[in-house]
């Protein structure tokens, strides 16, 4: 069966590769999570930073983009997966 995708997230660019948004603060956000989230993975002894995934970094980077008066584009969205998805 071929997924149903609706949105930018997992559309491809003209350079046959994800497109990304112009505009966005998603950057800010991942590097705020990378610098102060922990991977719930690691142990206590030896804590890991949190990295998303590339399918949820692209998440973040559209569901944060702004168009060029700095408005958030999106108001509202829904990511939906499978139990146990990562």
């Amino acid at each position: 069966m071929t997924p149903t995708v609706l949105g930018p997230t997992w559309a491809i660019g003209e350079s046959g590769t994800y497109a990304m948004p112009e505009h966005t603060l998603g950057w800010e956000v991942a590097g705020w999570c990378s610098e102060y989230i922990l991977d719930p993975r690691s142990s206590i002894d030896e804590p890991r930073p949190w990295i998303f995934t590339n399918e949820q970094l692209r998440f973040v980077l559209w569901w944060f983009a702004v168009d060029e008066a700095g408005r958030f584009v999106y108001r509202s969205g829904v990511l939906q997966r499978l139990k146990g998805w990562l």
